[in-house]
């Protein structure tokens, strides 16, 4: 593909990032100031939906990368769509280093 047809690739990127930098705080917001069941469960759906998506926008960031458009749009859209999966990462790197590296009783 030439340089300039990857833009497709940063555009799908960059509105899976704006998804993902709208719909997860948003929802977090809501889910924590009500205590609705079904309200919940609507966003959860949303949330693990935008989860998702940001882990199908990685690799399209990654080949955007190659792209003619705007470095900020391709850096932008690359660490948004990073941003769910390292928090992950980074969570369950904690969560073991508590388990195994604590003194035991």
């Amino acid at each position: 593909m030439e340089r300039k047809n990857l833009r497709v690739f940063t555009k799908i990127s960059f509105f899976i990032a704006m998804n993902t930098i709208i719909t997860i705080p948003i929802s977090s917001y809501i889910s924590s100031k009500t205590s609705n069941d079904t309200i919940e469960s609507i966003l959860g759906i949303f949330k693990f939906l935008t989860f998702y998506a940001s882990v199908f926008g990685i690799p399209l960031s990654i080949v955007s990368m190659f792209s003619k458009e705007n470095f900020a749009r391709r850096i932008f859209s690359l660490i948004v769509n990073l941003a769910p999966i390292s928090i992950l990462v980074y969570a369950f790197l904690i969560e073991f280093m508590d388990e195994f590296f604590q003194t035991p009783p």
